[in-house]
């Protein structure tokens, strides 16, 4: 049984669940097929119009929630979709309902909200820094902090435990920590846990050298970085955050200037003759903030004629193929160093006729770009640099299509006249956009006193020029006051976060704990003074 039907209130959320989409048609109601999965970890791949599910197991479209658009993204993990349906949704809390019976179970009574490798994480963290001497405290799994005495204000050092996914290319083991030509691998290694370690040792180094402080140092150890910060949030709402400092998520020497977020995403019922060849389903990403690598679909073709697509083909018999377009992943911020997958994939359907008006306006008007000019959207500033677009995730299961856009946008740039433009555009194909989430530009000036002396430290101790500039990744760094991204990637050097093979080069990372340590006595040193 769906929840609308199990529950009363799910019935009254979908009368007054609030109408955000900016293309009008309404979708016509069907009954949608259960999707059966054999366990409850299946459910990190429920399908965004399956989010219901009935005592069997079965996964049922609820048509309370899918009304609720910002319910109904692409692919998410199962914490986020009992967080966001327990905000949303006061029915999903009923006894009557097992998805969230069996999600709280496995999440939050055992203290991990996010999962059990990330509390797997955390714990390790913290009781290394136990270990080591320092006082930790731990935020009922959502985030942990490492304290270094106390002062007059405190310095904070913003560092994440989670990762996402290793996504496909790799040549080593995602998880593996193999060293090889004094780099190491694995999913985190830059991005975010080998920073996390570079910060713990220059704490360290600064208590060992003996360094009088006239304010608190203190690391915080985040576990849902990579999918919303609600571990920021959470911690902010349990203790007092700090007055200022740095996240070492990104580049040296020190960003100043973060570019806002849009999460975009497009929907549309597509029947799966809506083309001259019929279109079963298509699959590709697992995340927004990453370039896919992989994208295929299914479509009722033979293989000679799949061939002109220009994409790998599989026969799979009984007049189906699978066509799969190889891309190379990168972080969205940076949609240039990779290659769409989504968007190759779209532009072979095109070329054999699938999908119809509708795959062909998603090719022309959004395909292998990545700043968002045909879609309308483009725009850019000296101070700020070029908005960023990344088709992240596709889903069509036969009838429902839907595509997640990660969009970052320049201090120049306006949220609603970009939403606009991209109606107009799509307007045409009936395709949907609706708002997922945002947040604006986050921006500390070049003149802030934290600004100068991490410039400085950086330049202390690599001997070359520093700078303050701009970038299109969210850090934690807007989540807390007076607070920049300092590292670890230096100029110049490919950046692997997000990416097949990421790895962190050892001579550099320990430089990067050496800079900490100079930004740590510059800062919170009782030698230097405030202004």
């Amino acid at each position: 049984m769906a929840w609308n039907e199990a529950c009363p209130q799910g019935q009254e959320m979908r009368k007054k669940a609030p109408e955000r989409r900016l293309h009008a048609p309404r979708r016509a109601k069907r009954q949608a097929a259960p999707v059966v999965f054999k366990n409850f970890a299946d459910v990190d791949a429920i399908c965004p119009f399956y989010v219901g599910m009935d005592a069997s197991g079965r996964l049922l479209r609820c048509e309370a929630l899918f009304e609720h658009s910002t319910l109904t993204t692409a692919f998410r993990s199962p914490k986020w979709c009992m967080e966001h349906v327990r905000r949303y949704c006061q029915s999903f809390q009923c006894e009557k309902c097992p998805l969230y019976r069996a999600l709280d179970a496995k999440y939050d009574a055992a203290g991990a909200p996010f999962g059990a490798e990330c509390r797997r994480a955390l714990d390790l963290a913290l009781a290394d820094a136990k270990a080591m001497g320092f006082s930790v405290r731990d935020f009922d799994g959502y985030a942990g902090d490492i304290t270094l005495e106390a002062g007059e204000k405190t310095l904070g050092m913003l560092c994440h435990l989670d990762v996402v996914p290793a996504g496909d290319g790799w040549t080593k083991q995602p998880f593996g920590g193999e060293i090889e030509a004094g780099k190491i691998y694995g999913r985190g290694t830059m991005d975010d846990k080998g920073p996390a370690v570079a910060a713990l040792y220059a704490m360290k180094a600064v208590r060992d050298a003996g360094i009088p402080l006239k304010d608190s140092v203190r690391l915080i150890l985040g576990c849902d970085e990579e999918t919303g910060m609600s571990d920021m949030r959470y911690y902010a709402a349990h203790t007092q955050t700090p007055d200022y400092g740095f996240s070492p998520d990104a580049e040296y020497p020190v960003i100043n200037i973060e570019k806002g977020g849009l999460g975009v995403l497009l929907t549309k019922e597509l029947p799966s003759d809506a083309g001259k060849v019929p279109l079963y389903e298509m699959n590709a990403g697992v995340r927004p903030n990453v370039v896919p690598g992989i994208a295929w679909a299914i479509v009722g073709a033979s293989a000679e004629e799949a061939a002109a697509s220009g994409l790998a083909v599989e026969d799979l018999g009984n007049g189906r193929v699978k066509l799969t377009a190889t891309g190379v992943s990168a972080h969205a911020s940076t949609p240039q160093l990779g290659v769409n997958a989504i968007g190759l994939l779209f532009a072979g359907l095109v070329k054999i006729g699938a999908g119809g008006e509708t795959i062909r306006a998603l090719s022309e008007c959004i395909g292998l770009e990545g700043d968002g000019k045909s879609l309308g959207i483009a725009i850019e500033d000296e101070e700020s640099g070029q908005l960023t677009c990344n088709m992240g995730i596709l889903r069509y299961d036969g009838r429902f299509l839907s595509v997640q856009l990660d969009i970052r946008y320049p201090i120049a740039a306006e949220e609603e006249k970009m939403l606009g433009q991209m109606a107009m555009k799509l307007s045409p194909a009936r395709i949907g956009v609706t708002r997922l989430s945002g947040h604006g530009p986050h921006h500390v000036p070049k003149e802030h006193r934290l600004v100068r002396e991490l410039i400085a430290a950086y330049s202390e101790v690599t001997g070359k020029e520093g700078y303050a500039f701009a970038i299109g990744g969210g850090t934690y760094s807007r989540m807390m006051p007076n607070t920049v991204a300092f590292g670890i990637n230096f100029p110049g050097d490919v950046d692997t976060c997000h990416m097949p093979d990421e790895y962190v080069e050892l001579d550099k990372w320990i430089l990067s704990a050496r800079i900490m340590a100079h930004a740590i006595a510059r800062l919170a040193g009782a030698e230097q003074g405030d202004e």
